[in-house]
């Protein structure tokens, strides 16, 4: 029956295997651990978010210590920079400050940075034609030396993403890439060859002019500066190697880089970016649907983010495509999954009726042994409180007995020194003997006596009556006797439930008595009527 047993258990694992297996997952290769990286830094993109917020908040709280304006304009124009790619409405606030601050001092260096600065925002944005405005706006001759290169890197970003946004539509796309090819040249020309950033202009000069393999080289060369990893400059310098290999249709090294770029942008919280998109669309032509589905959502979330719109046009174009092919992917594995589930079910049924009598002869000894276990535990701690109360049965028969015997003597006592006064006719000390207050003394060592009895019967009496009670209304005794009211309920549990018996060994009235239990049961969390009843299960071995 075992061997049986073992059979179908082998014979259903193989079924699992074999009916659950879906498409083949794209084969392993050099990229995949990088890709790997980049699926957990999507996951943990709320922590770069935190570290971005705290540094930014850390150049607000400078700013708060600014003493003049030219302070407070170079804290602005950081705090600008730090939004920049990543939150522009924030940006836009802190441009406007710059812009309110170049105004009041008449600085025309503030102003023309600024004038800048807003028109490389608004581009990001995909306000195309308002940046445009403001740079057209600045007479190129008036503006400050230093600033005449940041300018034309404006007419770059904003050309640049408007031959972008315009794809493959000729009309408009030649004239963009000509103009962008003379600010290009003009960025070359005014930086000497020993600048490091002069390879990037060369890179995209060429790319321009499609020399692939001039322009390939140029970026090599850019990469080699040292750059700091997790910055948006790491992140251009591998968009722009991956952009190279992906014109040389060399798709793995493409792929590389860009995932490179996308996991710097996420560890620089820079969320206007591009290389989860294109690495979204990379991996769906690849066949990877489910990582393609994966990117160009974050992708999707950073430009939401950052309010990018021309980025969410873009995303658009290729979000519906992907999100088809995952949802043909989910449902063709959804209907392998309804007939896997169908075989498995069939097979399930044949091993239930299989082993249905061995699982009840199972199931009967397991449930006998179980019983006869609990039924041994139970019989041990019945036994074990059974002894103890034998033991103190045994101990207080032989307490009592001694206190008879204590109470037999004082009688006989008390008897013989009456013999002695009627014989000596001492009437007034026999007299004096009986109006004496022993009675009120023989009451006290009898509750005494009492009270020490019941408690090493009950040890826990007190505790278990107070936990029938409010715990503002337990009692806290300092010695080892009882109170009145608690010396009532004592007498019920011993069984003496007559209200009349009670009075009379306590010496109270009959209502004393009985306002004494409605105090106690007014105290209790319980029903009242049911409160004797759950004193009389104190100490009872048969509620076990």
């Amino acid at each position: 029956m075992r061997i049986f047993t073992a059979f179908f258990r082998v014979f259903l694992l193989s079924l699992l295997v074999v009916s659950c297996r879906q498409e083949p997952e794209i084969t392993r290769d050099a990229n995949t651990n990088l890709l790997d990286s980049l699926d957990i830094k999507i996951a943990n993109k709320k922590k770069y978010e935190i570290r971005k917020a705290t540094l930014i908040q850390h150049y607000k709280d400078s700013l708060k210590l600014a003493s003049s304006d030219e302070e407070r304009y170079s804290q602005n124009y950081r705090i600008i920079e730090a939004y920049l790619g990543y939150q522009c409405d924030s940006a836009f606030h802190y441009a406007d400050k710059n812009f309110a601050l170049a105004q009041k001092d008449h600085n025309d260096f503030w102003y023309y940075q600024n004038r800048i600065q807003y028109s490389i925002l608004l581009c990001s944005t995909g306000l195309f034609v308002e940046a445009k405005s403001i740079l057209d706006s600045l007479d190129r001759t008036k503006i400050p030396k230093g600033l005449q290169a940041y300018y034309d890197s404006g007419y770059e970003g904003l050309y640049s993403t408007l031959m972008d946004y315009n794809g493959d539509d000729k009309r408009f796309s030649d004239t963009y890439r000509d103009y962008l090819l003379e600010y290009y040249k003009a960025g070359y020309e005014g930086r000497q060859k020993s600048d490091p950033f002069s390879y990037l202009y060369l890179y995209n000069i060429n790319i321009l002019q499609g020399n692939y393999q001039e322009a390939k080289t140029d970026i090599g060369q850019f990469a080699k500066m040292p750059i700091t990893k997790s910055t948006r400059l790491y992140a251009i310098a591998n968009y722009c190697t991956a952009n190279v290999y992906g014109k040389l249709n060399e798709t793995a090294e493409q792929e590389k880089y860009l995932a490179m770029a996308a996991i710097a942008d996420i560890e620089s919280s820079t969320k206007e970016n591009r290389a989860q998109q294109e690495l979204a669309l990379l991996l769906y032509k690849k066949g990877d649907v489910k990582r393609a589905f994966r990117y160009i959502h974050s992708a999707l979330d950073d430009a939401n983010f950052y309010n990018a719109r021309s980025r969410n046009i873009q995303i658009s174009k290729v979000q519906p495509i992907i999100e088809e092919a995952y949802v043909r992917k989910i449902n063709k594995q959804n209907q392998q999954l309804q007939w896997s589930v169908a075989a498995i079910s069939l097979m399930f049924l044949l091993i239930c009726c299989a082993a249905f009598f061995i699982y009840k002869q199972l199931q009967t000894i397991v449930k006998s042994r179980n019983e006869l276990s609990t039924a041994n535990k139970s019989l041990q701690i019945l036994n074990h409180r059974l002894d103890e109360a034998s033991k103190i049965k045994e101990e207080y028969i032989a307490f009592f007995i001694n206190q008879c015997s204590n109470y037999i003597e004082k009688f006989d006592g008390y008897k013989k020194l009456i013999s002695r006064r009627i014989v000596n006719g001492r009437y007034d000390k026999l007299l004096e003997m009986v109006n004496k207050k022993n009675s009120e003394m023989d009451l006290n060592e009898l509750y005494e006596n009492f009270d020490t009895a019941f408690l090493r019967i009950y040890p826990a009496f007190v505790d278990e009556v107070n936990s029938l009670l409010r715990p503002e209304e337990r009692y806290h005794l300092k010695s080892k006797t009882l109170n009145t009211e608690l010396r009532i309920y004592a007498l019920i549990r011993l069984g003496i439930k007559d209200t009349s018996q009670i009075s009379e060994f306590l010496r109270y009235s009959l209502r004393t008595i009985y306002n004494y239990k409605s105090k106690v049961k007014a105290k209790s969390i319980i029903q009242n009527d049911d409160f004797e009843d759950r004193i009389m299960k104190i100490g009872d071995v048969s509620a076990l």
